[in-house]
């Protein structure tokens, strides 16, 4: 990952979790507020299949993160396959009230 606010996301990996047969995508993340306030952080991504294209999209929160600390989430997909790449392509941390 780049530096800047996008340095906080430390990983973000599809998780193929399918077993028997039926597919089951989700989406891991890990973020470390590296900022001095308390923060909230969205990001938008997309996963490219390898033909160039678009499979899905969808966006993120973590939110009231401490500075320093690190915070772990997933999600669900409708993905058919962990065969992916996956662009994030937008990152917006932002101070938490």
């Amino acid at each position: 990952m780049s530096g800047g606010e996008r340095g906080d996301l430390v990983s973000f990996e599809i998780e193929d979790r399918s077993q028997a047969g039926f597919e089951n995508i989700w989406v891991t993340w890990t973020i470390t507020n590296r900022s001095s306030e308390k923060s909230n952080s969205t990001w938008e991504w997309e996963a490219v299949g390898p033909d160039g294209k678009r499979l899905y999209n969808s966006t993120e929160l973590a939110t009231d993160v401490q500075p320093g600390q690190t915070a772990t989430g997933e999600s669900p997909t409708t993905l058919k396959t962990s065969g992916v790449t996956v662009d994030i392509t937008e990152f917006d941390r932002s101070k938490a009230w």
